[in-house]
């Protein structure tokens, strides 16, 4: 019956002003849009077009991150090389490691202009 993930989107305020933050901070571009709608869709490019889906239990106290409730973790090839540009351009990183390893895979977390929890994730061999 399901067969992959369509769309994952996230509701903002502004989605003209957010548009040019995804384009310009992660270079992500425009694909689709319906301005009358608000809805600003991205291409994404990858070798192995691929989307997972997960449930995550952020258990008795979870952190500001698991209390929201989507996130995307967008897949790098290079998380560090990843890291390092999207600070030249201003954006910061959170928690004690600004990459986590969390098993398959290592994470750097950030938040976009309305304070939205976004990934990058790159899977371990």
């Amino acid at each position: 019956m399901i067969i992959g993930v369509d769309v994952v989107f996230i509701h903002v305020k502004n989605p003209e002003k957010m548009a040019e933050w995804y384009q310009e901070k992660l270079g992500l571009k425009i694909d689709h849009k319906t301005p009358d709608l608000g809805w600003q869709e991205f291409t994404l490019k990858d070798e192995r077009p691929t989307t997972r889906f997960a449930l995550d239990y952020g258990g008795p106290k979870p952190s500001q991150l698991e209390q929201q409730p989507i996130v995307i973790s967008f897949k790098v090839s290079n998380i560090k090389t990843a890291v390092e540009e999207l600070e030249k351009k201003s954006i910061e990183f959170y928690g004690e490691e600004k990459i986590t390893d969390v098993g398959s895979t290592l994470v750097a977390t950030f938040k976009d202009p309305e304070g939205n929890f976004l990934q990058l994730s790159q899977r371990q061999k």
